[in-house]
């Protein structure tokens, strides 16, 4: 919701993130994609700064005043672009004026990083097809504006800058608890190394052609699997805390939605403690379960709803910034990280039009640090090419390794290969 010329006030599910975000530490992810040349530093400036105004809530910083955070739409765009630092998922600085998204490039790679309150994957993969859509058309390519490409000569619409929880609020829905039980830390105290990611990719036809033996959707039968990995590397582990996935929902396409600024929310999928270890059906038996009642259109309107309801309470409207920082500080430690031990997030099919596709060799998403869970998992399907991306800050590969080898139990890898 746009408040005046150059602020917008957070929507609901972006404000707690400047809240809980620390000097050293603030929730980022990136999307990147490699191209079929190096990139032109210069060309790729240019085309930045022509998507400046089309884009305004993604080009942004943090503005603060006594009773909190709004985003200031940044116009000078020459600090956004840069080469691709050698440590990935740096803090954002949190101050008047500093940009809260990073275009890098490297070789022939271009990427989009951001701080979470400035917009979710989705909208964040709408910006990097959007600046490579440019950037290949100010080399004289024709690439249509479809497959979700915004057109730089096209006006700003309200649907695309909206806060997509509040349009969709409704008085009346019941509420939805935030509680749960504390998950199991996976290696809470290490051993550590620098934050490094580890990529996974087959064909897709083999990864849909597993899933569908099992009767399962492809995301279920990932989350089973994910699940499974976990299980089996705390083999006589005393603890009787449940490994629990956060699972995102992109909400878009289930209300109508077009902005660019976060609109999903996330469901938990466990796996409970037992004596004996769950055979793999049994653990997508739970799966699908969970799944189903996840993304129940109803449930979701009702956490919208919810969330919209207490981001209204006089509370969070009229009192200082301090207070508010204390109060979303407590509930994150409440009902934050600690309710899962891991995130599984599938982006499913990156769509571009044929014209840009041919120019894009790979596209990718990596999640960042965060403060209590050390190994996260993205994934995501390009052409052909179906991929998952782990990003840790664990020595141990043993996630890893464990995930590779359920996967070539499923006969899924003629042509499954790792990149560290």
């Amino acid at each position: 919701m746009k408040t005046q010329d150059e602020l917008y006030t957070l929507d609901c599910s972006a404000t707690i993130y400047p809240y809980i975000g620390r000097k050293d530490l603030n929730q980022s992810f990136h999307m990147e994609a490699d191209l079929d040349r190096d990139v032109d530093p210069e060309r790729l400036r240019s085309v930045v700064r022509k998507l400046c105004e089309r884009v305004p809530t993604m080009f942004v910083c943090l503005h603060k005043d006594a009773l909190g955070y709004k985003l200031r739409h940044l116009h000078e765009t020459d600090k956004l672009v840069m080469p691709q630092p050698a440590v990935m998922h740096l803090p954002f600085a949190m101050e008047d004026g500093e940009p809260l998204i990073r275009i890098f490039y490297r070789g022939n790679r271009v990427g989009v990083e951001a701080f979470h309150a400035v917009s979710d994957g989705s909208g964040v993969i709408t910006l990097l097809k959007t600046i490579l859509a440019e950037y290949y058309r100010s080399m004289g390519e024709d690439i249509p504006c479809t497959d979700g490409i915004l057109s730089p000569l096209d006006p700003v619409k309200e649907t695309e800058t909206e806060d997509s929880f509040r349009t969709n609020y409704e008085k009346g829905h019941k509420s939805v608890s935030r509680s749960g039980k504390r998950a199991f830390r996976y290696h809470p105290n290490g051993p550590f190394a620098p934050w490094h990611q580890t990529e996974l990719t087959m064909p897709l036809s083999a990864i849909k052609a597993a899933s569908k033996a099992y009767g399962a959707t492809l995301t279920e039968f990932l989350t089973a699997v994910f699940l499974q990995s976990f299980l089996e590397s705390e083999e006589g582990s005393a603890t009787k805390k449940p490994i629990t996935l956060s699972v995102p929902v992109n909400l878009r396409k289930l209300f109508g939605s077009e902005t660019l600024r976060n609109f999903s929310l996330y469901f938990l999928v466990s796996v409970p403690r037992a004596k004996e270890r769950p055979t793999f059906p049994e653990i997508l038996d739970h799966v699908k379960k969970q799944f189903q009642e996840g993304t129940n259109k109803e449930l979701l309107h009702d956490m919208i709803c919810t969330n919209v309801a207490q981001a209204s309470m006089p509370v969070f409207t009229y009192a200082p910034r301090g207070v508010k920082r204390l109060i979303l500080r407590t509930g994150a430690k409440l009902y934050g990280e600690c309710l899962f031990t891991s995130v599984l997030s599938n982006l499913g099919v990156v769509r571009m039009p044929a014209q840009l596709q041919k120019h894009v060799k790979m596209f990718r998403a990596v999640l960042g640090r965060t403060p209590e869970n050390h190994i996260k998992m993205t994934a995501y399907c390009f052409g052909d090419v179906f991929g998952m991306m782990f990003s840790s800050m664990l020595a141990s590969r043993e996630i890893e390794e464990n995930m590779k080898r359920l996967l070539a139990g499923h006969n899924i890898f003629a042509a499954m290969q790792a990149h560290a």
